[in-house]
């Protein structure tokens, strides 16, 4: 299919990978899932599936914007019933509603594992030569991944900050030595690496078949317990990290315990690491979200002693230049993928016109995009962006509903064309069908309803700034094949299509 459109007026739906339920999953969404949700999705008018970062997190980590790899696609999401040779991995079950992600990960390395033995006796084969060129095509990240998967098993998942000082800093003979020595484990992940870039071509081909497009997430930087901070260590900063200033998430800021960047060094490399990662976006997905695209023009750095904190570059003038080399760096790698910019929260006026003046699209999020008095007209909305009703950070349709004060259930109403009287709006239910059709009529190309605000659930995602369980945890309640055949699915997903057609952005 041809890069998306920002003329084409379409509509999505947004769920996170480990979401998903399949009929033969292992406890979790897995990649191959994503072809019935794609078919499904098509069925009642939707042009884009959305979805946060595939990307490999370490063990004990739920949080997908803190990964291992900015390359490597999680294990975790290898549908492994496909794969030849490999046994049956049973499903295991949340605990305490917790999502086992690092059991499922083990059962579903063991089984590779097993289906790597075998493979190892087709050398001969045209499969075994696809793996030798997935392997000599992708050494720019994968080499520095699997040497680094490797040494921390090795050491017992220690963080790479406390490995042998010769391998900590990387010192040549010891590196040689290391990859000779654990030879058939990096040849292993490799493989792993491999069936999950198969798996997601097959997703690909189904989603051109279906005529959908696939948008993805790159998280603004990476874990530092990484592959990537280990084989880059000159462009961070191991002295501070990543956060965020005081706004309506946390009244104190937030520290994300990401590295800081090393932007002088960055920017000598003319943003090479990120450009590896635009040109991997470009091949997995149509479109990409960009997080935090604020960062790349100041970023909030905080001394790990608590001590010293503010923006880096502090000048408005050399926050400007390099947010926008940055972003030229981007549109010159993405090729047949569009770039979308996450410009929420507290961004200065002069950082969307540089995203306007580029032709990036941005979000608004119904919820705050609003005046003291009055929510904001989506008709009026900037075409060049994506509308919304919420993110993975916010709670859901129904539940903000429910907390809305009644002033501003009033205020809703309103815009939708009805004026009740203060105490009758602090009553009414939540004008789900006449909110979505108010969104659909939205100037802006790209409109992404999560799921759960599609189907009127109330399921959250994640709750910024707290340890809570239950984040980054929330399932589908029935299998993405039996989504078709539910009553009230499909009541809900008959009126969204009627929406979509009645505001000219149904594809189909």
């Amino acid at each position: 299919m041809a890069r998306p459109s920002l003329q084409a007026r379409c509509a999505g739906l947004a769920i996170p990978l480990f979401s998903l339920r399949g009929r033969r999953d292992a406890g979790i969404g897995e990649i191959l899932d994503l072809v019935p949700l794609l078919q499904w999705a098509a069925g009642f008018g939707q042009r884009v599936v959305q979805l946060l970062p595939i990307n490999e997190t370490g063990p004990g980590e739920a949080s997908p914007y803190n990964a291992l790899s900015a390359f490597a696609i999680d294990p975790l999401y290898l549908s492994v019933h496909a794969i030849a040779g490999a046994p049956p991995v049973g499903a295991v079950g949340p605990r305490d509603g917790v999502l086992p992600r690092d059991a499922i990960r083990a059962a579903k390395l063991g089984a590779l594992a097993a289906a790597f033995v075998a493979f190892r006796r087709t050398r001969s084969s045209p499969e075994w030569r696809r793996f030798r060129r997935f392997s000599a095509a992708q050494r720019h990240w994968l080499d520095d991944y699997v040497l680094y998967r490797a040494l921390r098993e090795r050491q017992g998942a220690e963080s790479w900050e406390h490995w042998p000082a010769e391998l900590r800093q990387r010192q040549p003979a010891a590196l040689t030595a290391a990859a000779a020595a654990l030879q058939p484990r990096l040849e292993f992940l490799r493989f792993v690496q491999w069936r999950a870039a198969e798996q997601w071509g097959a997703v690909r081909r189904a989603a051109r078949q279906c005529g959908v497009w696939l948008k993805g997430d790159l998280p603004f930087v990476i874990s530092r317990d990484s592959a990537d901070v280990w084989a880059r260590q000159d462009e961070f900063d191991p002295d501070y990290s990543v956060g965020a200033p005081p706004d309506d998430f946390s009244a104190s800021g937030q520290s994300w315990g990401l590295p800081m960047y090393r932007w002088p060094r960055v920017r000598a490399t003319d943003f090479a690491w990120w450009r590896l990662r635009v040109r991997q976006a470009s091949a997995l997905y149509d479109l990409f979200r960009i997080d935090h695209i604020i960062g790349f023009f100041r970023t909030y750095a905080i001394a790990n002693d608590g001590r010293r904190r503010g923006f880096v570059p502090a000048d408005e003038s050399a926050q400007r230049e390099q947010g926008e080399a940055f972003l030229r760096a981007v549109l010159e790698d993405s090729s047949a993928a569009l770039p979308v910019a996450e410009d929420l929260g507290s961004v200065p006026a002069w950082v969307r016109a540089v995203l306007h003046q580029l032709g990036i699209p941005g979000y608004k999020v119904f919820r705050w995009e609003r005046d003291p008095h009055q929510y904001r007209d989506p008709r009026q909305y900037d075409p060049l962006s994506v509308a919304t009703t919420g993110t993975h950070d916010t709670d859901t349709l129904v539940e903000w509903w429910a907390g809305l004060a009644a002033d501003e259930r009033a205020q809703v109403l309103a815009l939708l064309g009805s004026e009740p009287e203060r105490e009758a709006a602090a009553a009414m239910p939540l004008p789900h069908a006449a909110l979505l059709e108010r969104l659909y009529q939205a100037g802006s190309a790209f409109v992404i309803v999560p799921l759960q605000d599609l189907l009127g659930w109330r399921d959250r995602i994640n709750v910024p700034a707290t340890p809570s369980h239950q984040n980054w945890n929330w399932r589908l309640p029935l299998a993405v094949e039996e989504l078709a055949g539910d009553a009230a699915v499909n009541a809900a997903t008959a009126t969204v299509a009627g929406l979509l057609k009645a505001a000219g952005r149904s594809w189909q």
